[in-house]
């Protein structure tokens, strides 16, 4: 949101976009677009009895189902306060509105921005009253870090007011900045940077006001993040503060460019210094491999069709065919597909037209982990796509028939939020999947004929870890999972019957979502690197790329099998009756999502000499499972807690405009219109008043968002220079449709 607000759109949702919708306008509204006849109301599923909590420099907005977290997020938040205010030297007047919710279903009901807070937008602040709000729902430290790129938000309206600029500010500096100050590079934020410098489309930063001509529209914000690390390194963190400021005297006062008052440098000449500084940061990966050594590229053509992408696979169980999420340019839509795994022809697509004629608002994707986790499954017979879909306040399992392209079976999760990335166990009788239950990450299954759902991984509710991915073993005996620890995705296994869970992968990189080859082997997406190869701590810190990786369960070694320039994610298994696999090898193919050029495509590999070998004990080993911890603790104040009164913090929304002038006959005329609304944007007030000659206006209306019956009312005052006929109530016939 570029106008009212600064989104935190987090990468998964911008590479859909810009894998489906290259001419999207922005991350938050093309959602919209896709759903022309859904969201003309915003309807409020659940009551909130808001409570308010006060600390140094927030105030914090939470209900009680949040009571348990509220410590730990006023730390985070009082700590993010700190280390941004020590970097740019700068410190807030007012304190900070906080606005918590406990899950992503009940973030997007909120009334700051109606409308604003939809499905693949994270959080987002807003500059008229410097409101944060996100919900809590992720891992420790990437809710720090999501709280860090907010409150960053809040220090650029604070030192950048947004009512007094004369010129646009970037969105590359907006947003990198936020992402700079997280001090974090999520491996496919840092794919994205590292494709662009070796593939030589960086764009002349001082050029670049808004998303750019890219494909996606994630790579501005990540290529801001690069450059306030180039500032960094040439100028020390005291250009960052420079280059803000320098920033705010050139869209505020209208002066020189913020490079020659900041760095005594020409904007041209600033961007090749910045380009050149990525090229020798990416130089040691100039001769990494390319998709194209991959062979064919089996994703959609969109020269050809109406489709573009693969971004999620999933293979059938005879391997013949894929099942692709894809964009689709007609409809302006995410579809699920079916191609041929021989030669990427489209086959069938099963989610023509728009998502209400199937009875569903929109197909549901992962949230941060992106592409790194499954989005559907297969099942064993065959006949059957699983996927999990938007409707209404809850998500839904559809089952859906591939030959029919009838929804055979629908599971609303009532008791789980946030449903993700299904898997079939072996009987096709159950499905685990990952979700969400009292905002942590944890591990269900449902069974499909009972309906059952359980949580497989913190059934006594006393576990913390993040849980996503998961895949049934051949047998069905076990679930293999990702789990977040000490700030790294890693590979568990957990044993259904006895519930001992143990950990896969160890070490300071991230692994993705696993399918099992065979009964002993999985095969994974992983940022590790050789570790019995030394490795420059620049190299390995740039070097933080997916690629595909094998784990065999009984010997523990480990293979990796591409070395790519951009990342190779989402691995699937291709078995033997395609003719390109040899029946009985025991060398089935592995079909992967590639990335290069901004692009994702869909290639497969045979398992032949892998490039490099390993032990997980190479990587480490067992230990203590430590939980994140923010630089402040924070204790609890019972005396800082107290109830939201009805209109808290009631304020004018904007300036009001003021309209004056004299007529054509000499009459003075003239009016305003006063809009109010309190923190939560729950109720809104609008006085109007208007004059020409003797004749008057004069209205007041009431707007109440609160719940989920919501109403208005209205009373005005209008002097006209005519009576209309007679008095009564009027009835016309042609609007009893939409009465």
């Amino acid at each position: 949101m570029r106008k009212r607000s600064r989104v935190r759109v987090p990468a998964w949702l911008l590479g859909a976009l810009a894998a489906a919708f290259v001419s999207a306008p922005s991350a938050s509204n093309a959602q919209t677009q896709l759903i022309p006849y859904y969201g003309k109301n915003l309807v409020h599923y659940s009551r909130f009895n808001w409570r308010v909590y006060t600390t140094d420099h927030f105030d914090i907005y939470y209900y009680p189902e949040m009571q348990q977290h509220l410590e730990r997020v006023a730390g985070y938040a009082e700590s993010a306060y700190q280390q941004i205010s020590a970097d740019l030297k700068h410190d807030l007047a007012l304190k900070v509105p906080l606005i918590l919710f406990k899950t992503h279903a009940e973030f997007e009901q909120q009334n700051v921005i109606p409308g604003v807070a939809q499905e693949g937008v994270g959080a987002f602040a807003e500059p008229t009253r410097n409101r944060m709000l996100l919900p809590i729902d992720a891992p420790s430290d990437l809710l720090y870090r999501l709280i860090t790129h907010e409150l960053t938000h809040i220090f650029e309206f604070d030192i950048v007011p947004q009512s007094l600029i004369r010129r646009s500010m970037p969105l590359w500096i907006d947003e990198g900045l936020a992402d700079y100050e997280t001090g974090y590079w999520a491996p496919i934020d840092l794919m994205t940077v590292r494709d662009a410098a070796v593939a030589d489309i960086v764009p002349k930063m001082s050029e670049l006001e808004g998303y750019g001509d890219f494909s996606n529209p994630r790579l501005i914000y990540n290529l801001g993040h690069a450059c306030f690390e180039f500032i960094e390194a040439k100028w020390g963190k005291e250009g960052v503060r420079q280059f803000l400021f320098g920033v705010r005297k050139s869209v505020v006062g209208g002066g020189e460019n913020a490079y020659d008052s900041s760095f005594r440098m020409k904007p041209d000449e600033f961007d090749q210094n910045f380009e050149r500084y990525l090229k020798d940061r990416f130089k040691p990966f100039r001769d990494k491999e390319r998709p194209a050594d991959y062979g064919r590229d089996l994703a959609p053509n969109p020269k050809k069709g109406r489709f573009s992408n693969a971004i999620s696979i999933e293979p059938s169980p005879s391997g013949d065919m894929i099942a692709v999420f894809t964009g689709n340019r007609n409809d302006q839509e995410l579809d699920i597909i079916l191609v041929s795994a021989k030669d990427g022809s489209v086959i069938r697509n099963l989610t023509p037209g728009f998502y209400q004629d199937m009875g569903f608002e929109n197909v549901s994707i992962p949230g941060e982990r992106w592409n790194t986790v499954p989005w559907m499954a297969w099942s064993p017979k065959a006949d059957r796509i699983a996927y999990f879909v938007r409707n209404r306040e809850h998500k839904t399992l559809m089952l859906e028939n591939i030959i029919t392209r009838k929804i055979e079976q629908r599971i609303e999760m009532k008791t789980v939020d946030e449903p993700e990335s299904p898997s079939f166990s072996p009987d096709g009788k159950t499905i685990v999947f990952a979700g969400l239950r009292n905002a942590k990450n944890d591990i269900f299954t449902v069974n499909l004929e009972t309906l059952e759902i359980k949580d497989v991984t913190n059934p006594d509710g006393k576990d913390n870890l993040g849980d996503f991915g998961p895949t049934f073993s051949l047998d069905g005996r076990s679930i293999v999972y990702v789990s977040r620890i000490s700030g790294n995705d890693k590979l568990f296994r957990l044993d259904l019957a006895t519930g001992k869970k143990t950990q896969l992968t160890f070490g300071t990189h991230d692994d993705g979502a696993a399918k099992f080859i065979d009964a002993d082997t999985v095969v994974f997406p992983s940022t590790a690197t050789d570790p019995n190869q030394p490795m420059d701590p620049d190299v390995a810190r740039n070097g933080n790329i997916y690629n595909i990786w094998t784990l065999n369960l009984k010997t523990n070694e480990l293979q990796q099998f591409t070395d790519t320039v951009g990342g190779n994610l989402s691995p699937i298994v291709l078995k033997g009756g395609n003719g390109n696999s040899k029946e009985g090898s025991g060398q089935s193919r592995i079909a992967f999502v590639t990335y290069y050029k901004g692009e994702y495509g869909l290639h497969t590999l045979e398992r032949r000499e892998a490039l490099h070998k390993a032990e997980t004990a190479d990587f480490g080993a067992p230990g203590p499972v430590i939980d994140f911890q923010a630089p402040l603790s924070h204790t609890l104040v019972k005396s800082n807690e107290r109830k939201k009164s009805a209109l808290e913090k009631l304020f004018v929304e904007g300036r009001p405009p003021v309209a004056a002038g004299v007529t054509s006959g000499g009459d003075v005329y003239g009016g305003t219109e006063i809009s109010f609304a309190d923190v939560l944007g729950d109720h809104r007030f609008d006085i109007f008043a208007a004059s020409i000659l003797q004749y008057r206006t004069v209205a007041f209306s009431y707007l109440n968002l609160s719940r989920r019956f919501q109403y208005a009312v209205q009373a005005y005052d209008q002097t006209m220079f005519y009576y209309p006929y007679g008095a009564g109530i009027y009835y016309d016939p042609s609007l009893a449709p939409y009465i």
